[in-house]
Parts: structure tokens; sequence; C-alpha cells
């Protein structure tokens, strides 16, 4: 029988490890902004994005920065947070899959409304308003592609708000029925 040295590295280098082998054009094409680009596309954002790690506790943005672009989270977790005059309160983690900072794409005068920093060592994908540009100059119709998605995202998170709103304001003027039926909790 043949005994395998310990630091014999044959058997693990062509193994594929999925994880590490989706490209930046595959995390792309799995957000809902840029799922309906094709694969040429996919290849030019792929080109013109940035990808950054960050370390523990690293902020991304802070509160009331002007806002130049949005971050798509490829690994790890990012909190939001926001500043009160009771102190910092966190408003949620985003995990893996999720996008933060969209308004800043459509928004000329943006600041930032609340702070994201990295809770573990997080992989993001920043993809920022002069891209944007480019891409509306160079290729409009992929431009119009992801504006459309854009469009619905931001639509869509304000009807979630408004619909929080309401569903506070109710609780609020009404306890007694905040008791029957409890906000939803987010997912």
């Amino acid at each position: 029988m043949m005994s395998i040295h310990p630091h014999f590295l044959w058997t693990d280098l062509f193994k594929k490890n999925k994880q590490s082998q989706k490209t930046v054009a595959n995390n792309l094409k799995e957000n809902i902004l840029f799922c309906t680009l094709s694969q040429s596309e996919l290849k030019y954002l792929s080109a013109i994005v940035y990808e950054r790690i960050y370390q523990v506790n690293e902020p991304i943005f802070q509160q009331n920065d002007r806002g130049l672009g949005m971050y798509l989270i490829t690994k790890g977790q990012i909190a939001i947070k926001t500043k009160t005059r009771r102190g910092e309160v966190l408003v949620t983690v985003l995990t893996e899959d999720s996008f933060f900072g969209e308004i800043a794409l459509v928004d000329p005068g943006n600041l930032r409304t609340a702070s994201a920093v990295a809770i573990e060592r997080s992989v993001v994908i920043g993809f920022f308003k002069p891209d944007l540009i480019e891409i509306l100059e160079r290729k409009p119709a992929m431009g119009v592609k992801i504006l459309f998605q854009l469009s619905t995202v931001l639509g869509r998170r304000l009807q979630e708000t408004t619909e929080k709103i309401t569903q506070m304001n109710r609780a609020k003027n009404h306890p007694s029925e905040s008791k029957k039926a409890p906000l939803k909790a987010d997912s």
C-alpha cells in the first residue's frame, strides 16, 4: 500500500471548488439589477466594476457621506446602522447576494442615510455612478436594462417602506389592533 505524503498537493490541484470558481460575472448575473443582461454585457460590466475585501469592523461608507454607488455582497456580512439622538441603531444585517446603496446611482445629491460596516471579512462588488453613465453613453440598450431593473427595485422598496410605516402608525394609533396582528418581521 502506498502512503501519501501529508504535503502532497496534486490531488487538490485540479479539483474544482464551485464557490471559489464563481466569477464576478456569475455574481452579477444572480443580482436582480443585472439578471437581464446578456453574457457579453455581463463580461463588459465585469471589467468595469470593482471587487474589494473589507475586514471586520471596516466601514464601507458612513452616514451622511456622499453616495457614489452601490455594493453587492459576494461573501460575508454587512451591518447597516443609523445614528439617532439615542445612539447608533442596527437597521439590518445583509448577507451574500444582498446589495445596498443603489439610490446613489440615480440621486444626484445623495447623502447616505445610514452607515455600512463589515461584520466579518467580506467581499463586495462596487458599481458606481460614473460606471452607469459610461454604460448609458457607450451601450444604451444595456444601460436601459439596468435602469429598468433599478426602478423596479426602488419601486418595490418604496412600497414595502410605505406598508411598514402604515403598520407602525396603525399600531401606534390603535394599540389593541397591534396585539391581534403583530408586525411582519423582515426575512
